[in-house]
């Protein structure tokens, strides 16, 4: 078997994709559509003419290229046909010596003892329950969240969002952790998903047609993906979040599909995740630097 390393032009993606509907680990994240969106750039590691793939987003910074892990992309690493086996630090190990460092977080269906990871946590909620057993396994302060926002009656939940009004509260609404390109790109990205019908957007406004707080959803045949979201002071307080996620529940319950919350290490809001009763996923972040003072 033979991984090699191919630039972005030389990549076939009609093949890359090929690989990702066929992968036993397959994630949204992964396809070559998503990763033009998403990254500046990307090239490849290719295993055995697209058995196994991995993406190797980069930048270049004062003329040193280095591999980083784009926005709005949770998971990437290595995606592979269902029956391949591969070795995770031969990949690794294949990463060309021009990218004198790399940041990035592999799936979860990539792990290996001799490499040095770090583990990140993700919440998976099966929703293949009847809606009352699912409301049953949160806990007891999101089932009372849950009830207190549902009693909130000067709102309600508004579907079909345009993405620039989720885009402008967030706006409103952040700590300035998003730069205008992040902006540009989750439009782009959510305009592209959005036309194939692969995402939608769901707000809760006031009576006066003020929108409280909104949300973006990934939906693919075996996830919901909790994308992007964004709450007022208003809408924190009465709860607006809790509402959203638990329509989303509701309307997907008894289908098998998974609801990801996409996970935190911030543990104010992971726990906000684990309140609806989601299980943990596991999956690793991989940091290395070939020159000690690039950082």
């Amino acid at each position: 078997m033979a991984i090699k390393y191919l630039k972005h032009n030389e990549i076939d993606k009609h093949k890359w994709d090929g690989c990702l509907d066929a992968a036993k680990n397959r994630l949204i994240y992964g396809y070559s559509w998503y990763l033009d969106i998403v990254c500046e750039n990307w090239d490849a590691l290719i295993l055995d003419n697209y058995r196994a793939v991995m993406p190797l987003p980069w930048k270049s910074k004062f003329g040193i290229k280095f591999i980083y892990h784009p926005f709005f992309s949770q998971q990437l690493g290595v995606f592979y046909k269902e029956g391949i086996s591969f070795n995770l630090a031969d990949f690794i190990g294949a990463i060309p010596k021009i990218f004198l460092k790399y940041e990035f977080a592999l799936n979860y269906n990539n792990a290996c003892e001799i490499l040095p990871l770090n583990k990140r946590v993700n919440y998976l909620l099966n929703l293949n329950k009847k809606y009352d057993e699912l409301l049953a396994r949160y806990d007891t302060k999101c089932r009372r969240n849950v009830k207190l926002s549902k009693n909130e009656d000067d709102v309600s939940l508004v579907n079909n969002l345009p993405i620039n009004i989720l885009l402008n509260l967030k706006k409103e609404n952040a700590k300035n952790d998003l730069t205008e390109h992040h902006y540009r790109t989750m439009h782009s990205l959510l305009s592209h998903l959005i036309d194939k019908k692969m995402a939608f957007i769901i707000g809760v406004s006031d009576k006066n047609n003020i929108l409280l707080g909104a949300a973006a959803f990934i939906h693919k045949p075996n996830r919901i993906i909790y994308l992007f979201s964004a709450s007022s002071t208003l809408g924190k307080k009465k709860r607006v979040m809790y509402r959203i996620l638990d329509h989303v529940i509701f309307e997907n319950a008894e289908k098998n599909i998974f609801l990801d919350f996409e996970g935190s290490m911030i543990e104010s809001i992971a726990r906000f995740f684990r309140s609806f009763g989601g299980k943990t996923e596991t999956y690793y972040r991989i940091n290395k630097s070939r020159i000690p003072f690039f950082k």
